[in-house]
């Protein structure tokens, strides 16, 4: 009892010094202050069960978060917090000019719901008072990938007709992966092993899931988080094309169902490389919106390009929200990422040790989230409009706290 009321009595110090009432702070609320950043992992690994589970974990979230508010403080973050509110009025344009649709408000208050998790994360995260969260978020990603391993075997033994690249979705698993390395391992060599063999047991599983994309992810997650934790960005220049090499070999001629043909027209064999991709994006940048400015409206694109109807979307989050919200859309989220990462150099010059480790960790999976947004899910799915705001979000505290260091 005395422990948890010392507890209560820290995080009322740390949110409730700027001047309010010292009123009670209820216990939900010192809850969720408390595990502010395993919540969102727990949530995102969740829609690999299913979007149901997802999205009801999503809105329990909010809905603890909304009421842990009035305990929280936000008199430092007023800039990114302005600017989150600047994206969402613009692509709230969107939605009712030049035409109003039921649709995008639909999106429209899915993305604002899923972008509370900013405001959520600068109230109540502070990473020395959540130290203890880290090894319980590494085993998400170990528990997510026994799930996969399963799931996959189930599939491969028992299912006469499967197909890796729509019955079975390892972009969760891709993402997550890199929180593994929150585990602190003793043993100067036994860290890297146990991390090296998770990223291979990972690699194989997703391998077999026949997704180019999902290998990208996990490849270039480890490859961020390499060069960042060992201070040594010329890795990404050597990583990078490794990475891209494997892949190609690896699920374009090696472990894919559909292997790539070999052809002396490049544009084809690009095309056949990226699944398509680049007739869908050619396709919508060759007929944009009418209205450059505040686009189609959200998840409208479709509405207006007939030759893609063998797709849901465009496959990219930038030309999805050029597309659907305009240039004024797109340069409202531009800005708001650029703020969120633009402390990146300083904290890669000062950072050492644990946090610097957490750090890289946070990077490597917020990446990782991105490429799945510009090479697949576009900015409309949970990894993009929800996970990958959380991670940059942590990146920019941890700006703010070399700031404050430096200061």
């Amino acid at each position: 009892m005395d422990v948890e009321l010392s507890e209560q009595g820290v995080i009322r110090k740390m949110f409730l010094d700027s001047g309010r009432n010292d009123g009670q702070t209820s216990g939900l609320a010192v809850w969720f202050m408390r595990h502010a950043l395993l919540l969102p992992v727990i949530v995102i690994a969740s829609y690999y069960i299913g979007r149901g589970l997802g999205d009801s974990l999503q809105l329990l979230y909010l809905l603890c978060g909304i009421y842990a508010l009035r305990s929280m403080d936000f008199g430092q973050h007023r800039t990114v917090l302005s600017l989150l509110g600047l994206m969402l009025a613009v692509f709230f344009i969107s939605v009712v000019y030049p035409e109003f649709s039921i649709i995008s408000l639909k999106y429209w208050v899915l993305y604002a719901l899923s972008g509370l998790v900013l405001i959520l994360t600068v109230g109540a995260y502070n990473p020395d008072r959540q130290s203890r969260e880290y090894p319980l978020m590494a085993w998400v990603p170990v528990a997510l990938l026994c799930g996969f391993a399963i799931e996959q075997g189930h599939l491969f033994f028992f299912v006469d007709d499967f197909h890796p690249a729509s019955q079975i979705n390892g972009m969760n698993l891709a993402v997550l992966v890199p929180l593994v390395l929150l585990f602190q391992w003793r043993g100067k060599y036994l860290a890297p092993v146990q991390y090296a063999l998770f990223y291979l047991l990972s690699l194989i599983c997703l391998l077999f899931a026949d997704s180019r994309t999902e290998l990208l992810m996990l490849l270039l997650g480890g490859a961020f988080f390499l060069a960042i934790d060992r201070k040594r960005l010329v890795l990404l220049f050597v990583l990078a094309p490794l990475v891209l090499l494997v892949t190609v070999v690896a699920n374009g001629y090696l472990f894919s169902v559909e292997k790539l043909h070999i052809s002396g027209d490049t544009i084809h064999w690009l095309d056949q490389l990226s699944s398509r991709r680049l007739s869908i994006w050619s396709e919508a940048l060759g007929h944009p919106p009418e209205n450059y400015w505040t686009g189609v409206g959200m998840h409208r694109s479709m509405e207006f390009l007939p030759q893609l109807d063998y797709v849901k979307h465009l496959h990219n989050l930038f030309i999805e929200i050029w597309y659907e919200t305009g240039f004024l859309g797109l340069l409202a989220y531009l800005s708001l990422i650029v703020v969120l990462l633009s402390g990146f150099f300083r904290a890669y010059r000062t950072l050492d040790g644990e946090a610097r480790r957490i750090y890289a960790v946070f990077f490597a999976s917020g990446m990782a989230a991105l490429i799945a947004g510009v090479l697949d899910k576009g900015y409309l799915h949970p990894l993009t409009r929800y996970y990958m705001l959380f991670c940059f979000t942590v990146l920019y505290l941890y700006h703010r706290r070399c700031d404050r260091a430096d200061s």
